[in-house]
């Protein structure tokens, strides 16, 4: 723990959670990467204060912009102490926080594994409970829909990678279609990478995905195609896969099914934001590293047919104050996103991935779909026919004003 002043306080990008505790409304905050495991509860007027923690302004400036803006009087020795306590959590950019990076970084490098990060958070860590879990999930999922007909052999899924505790029944609904006789050994998994500071599209990893239901080994072969075929370094910003849930959900539900019965390798792909095409109106086939990384990976899908499968973990439409939006979510709100996404997702039945994207760019994005870069992946470098909708839903948060919609698709010849 370094003892320097921080002369320019800046807050690092941190989640802001409302919540009420005995009828007070108050605001936890905490860090969406997990690089801290902290969670601060501060009150709406210390929000206000933490507004100017911007890495541009002294304790003297933030004062007087307190004054200024806010009409409050507010001590230095206050504002020095809460500067103190974020950064001992962990949320400021600091030389605490670049120090204490450095060794994680360092430790994750050296690590021959990647250790499940949501295990007791979001999911049970014992694996009896866990297995109980997605049982019953597979139970509900039969309840509301009876296993259909064959849509034909089944290349691909998309499934949510939303909470199990909400989307369940929908992962349960995309990853039944792989009971089915399918004679794939080896998994991509596309997952969207929600906080890279990486600028690199794809961002690989070589470490075995550990849950609490084994260990699924890479396949470093299909990695080194990968890595000879793009010539770029797709391991900048590896770091990502360290607390990203969005893969390791898809490899707990892959061993479930599995269940010992076929050893099965991945290839874990975090896709970075397209946000930067989307704000400048261009395709991802007209940026040279995103085109050439998704032409390799389906060169190798072609070439290896039936043993290959491509899942993407992805989520659709995320609305509202807890996502930066100005008012709450209502049924004209959520209306509107059914709309978009049902509009959006009629692309990827159509195997059209150009279709997708700019269903999503034509809007600039309002809805925020996180799924973008993996879907669009997956329907670049699947070898397959048509998609079929297995699922939609909604997550609404009434306590934020907020949704997360999420669906569920298989991919055919």
């Amino acid at each position: 723990m370094t003892n320097k002043t921080i002369e320019y306080p800046k807050l690092r990008y941190i989640e802001v959670i409302p919540a009420g505790v005995e009828g007070e409304r108050i605001i936890c905050l905490r860090d969406p990467q997990n690089l801290s495991d902290k969670i601060l509860a501060v009150s709406i007027e210390t929000l206000r204060i933490l507004s100017l923690f911007d890495g541009t302004k002294t304790v003297r400036d933030i004062q007087s912009l307190c004054m200024e803006r806010f009409g409050e009087l507010i001590l230095s020795d206050e504002i020095e102490s809460l500067i103190k306590q974020l950064d001992e959590a962990l949320f400021l950019e600091s030389e605490n926080f670049r120090d204490y990076k450095i060794r994680l970084e360092s430790g994750f490098r050296e690590s021959g594994t990647r250790e499940p990060s949501h295990a007791g958070l979001s999911y049970p860590g014992d694996p009896k409970e866990l297995e109980r879990w997605f049982q019953a999930f597979f139970s509900k999922a039969e309840e509301s829909r009876p296993h259909a007909e064959a849509h034909g052999k089944l290349r691909g899924l998309i499934s949510p990678h939303i909470d199990y505790g909400r989307g369940g029944v929908s992962y349960a609904l995309a990853y039944r279609e792989l009971l089915r006789e399918n004679e794939a050994d080896t998994f991509i998994i596309f997952g969207t990478s929600h906080y890279a500071e990486v600028e690199n599209p794809f961002i690989l990893t070589r470490k075995n995905f550990m849950t609490p239901l084994g260990e699924a080994e890479t396949d470093r072969n299909i990695i080194e195609k990968l890595e000879t075929a793009c010539g770029w370094d797709l391991y900048e910003g590896e770091i990502s896969h360290r607390t990203e849930h969005s893969i390791e959900f898809q490899v707990a539900f892959l061993q479930h099914i599995m269940n010992g019965k076929k050893k099965f390798r991945i290839v874990p792909i975090l896709c970075n934001s397209f946000y930067r095409l989307v704000r400048e109106g261009r395709s991802p086939a007209e940026d040279e590293m995103i085109s050439g990384f998704l032409e390799a990976a389906a060169g190798i899908v072609r070439d290896m047919g039936d043993n290959i499968f491509i899942i993407a973990g992805a989520d659709m439409a995320h609305v509202g104050l807890k996502f930066g939006d100005k008012e709450p979510v209502n049924d004209l709100t959520l209306g509107k996103i059914k709309e978009r996404d049902m509009l959006s997702l009629s692309f990827g039945e159509k195997m059209d991935s150009e279709g997708f994207y700019r269903s999503v760019e034509e809007e600039k994005d309002w809805r925020k779909v996180c799924g973008l870069s993996p879907i669009y992946a997956t329907l670049a470098a699947i070898d397959a026919e048509r998609g079929k909708l297995l699922d939609y839903g909604q997550a609404l948060e009434p306590d934020t004003g907020s949704v997360v919609s999420y669906a569920s698709m298989g991919f055919y010849i």
